[in-house]
């Protein structure tokens, strides 16, 4: 079975077009043909037909099951030469979402530096969700994250390293009387973390549950930005508890009938990942900063 082959046949899926396909791929249309052929011959099924009218084609039941395999098949390829690059490169592609790498770095920075680790990680700085993403199509090989639930992906290994709270927060210049209800927030001004954040799907829930954040005035992806707006009282707003540490001027607000997901800080890697001796010690310092409780 050619790599090829099935890389053709799964862009002619895609297409609709054995014309479209050849030119996508530079070649000329009889080596679509022919790559599907073979395929065809190869496993004694017909995968697709060809349909008279406007090049088009369609998968008989045998070319949409192998059209499942083919995906794995060129997904697996895709991550074999990234991860052969990795190891030929000694080098570790990293995901840094911006709030769990300023709080936790700090804390194992010279564990890093001592190790000699520094050096061979390139750092990947992004949100949480996009950082997931770039792990599962192997763009990086570990990624810290933050996330309100476990990775549900069979091929994914990974640590809690802390569990920490969501917290309404608010400029300490305002007057609060404490614990609140949620209905007391309902006229007020919200800033808010965008949707390249966990944040919003625990803000979405809100909104949909109490009616509250529905007067957002003000989206970032900046957290920092928006801590130091709500330290200028322009709006309150919600952040894990993991972006306030050392921070003035903000008040925590207590709400009497609300329970928020806990917040989890994780590091994540695929097991299919050949570790080896830096990755391994890469994991064991961010061990280091474990919660006793997670163990």
């Amino acid at each position: 079975m050619n790599i090829k082959d099935i890389q053709y046949f799964v862009k002619l899926t895609q297409l609709k077009s054995y014309s479209d396909t050849a030119l996508y791929f530079s070649v000329s249309q009889p080596t679509i043909t022919y790559a599907v052929k073979r395929l065809e011959r190869e496993f004694d099924s017909e995968l697709i037909i060809r349909k008279s009218y406007a090049n088009s084609i369609t998968l008989t039941s045998a070319g949409e099951q192998f059209l499942i395999h083919a995906r794995k098949i060129l997904r697996e390829n895709d991550l074999m030469q990234k991860d052969l690059l990795r190891i030929k490169t000694d080098k570790i592609k990293m995901g840094f979402p911006p709030i769990i790498s300023d709080y936790l770095i700090p804390q194992i920075f010279d564990q890093l530096n001592d190790s000699h680790l520094l050096p061979q990680i390139t750092p990947v700085r992004s949100g949480s969700k996009e950082l997931l993403d770039q792990l599962y199509d192997g763009k990086i090989d570990i990624s810290l994250l933050g996330t309100t639930s476990f990775p549900n992906v069979a091929n994914f290994d990974f640590k809690i390293l802390k569990t920490h709270q969501f917290k309404i927060i608010a400029s300490d210049k305002r007057k609060f009387e404490q614990p609140l209800s949620v209905s007391a927030l309902k006229d007020e001004d919200f800033l808010i973390l965008d949707s390249s954040s966990v944040h919003q799907t625990i803000i979405n829930g809100m909104i949909e549950r109490y009616s509250v954040f529905t007067n957002v005035i003000y989206q970032t992806s900046d957290y920092k930005l928006l801590i130091d707006l709500v330290r200028q009282n322009k709006g309150i707003s919600l952040i894990t508890e993991t972006a306030l540490h050392g921070e003035s001027g903000i008040q925590q607000l207590e709400l009497s009938d609300v329970d928020f997901p806990p917040f989890y800080l994780m590091l994540v890697y695929r097991a299919s990942t050949n570790k080896g001796p830096m990755f391994h010690k890469l994991i064991d310092i961010f061990d280091t900063v474990t919660d006793s409780a997670n163990n």
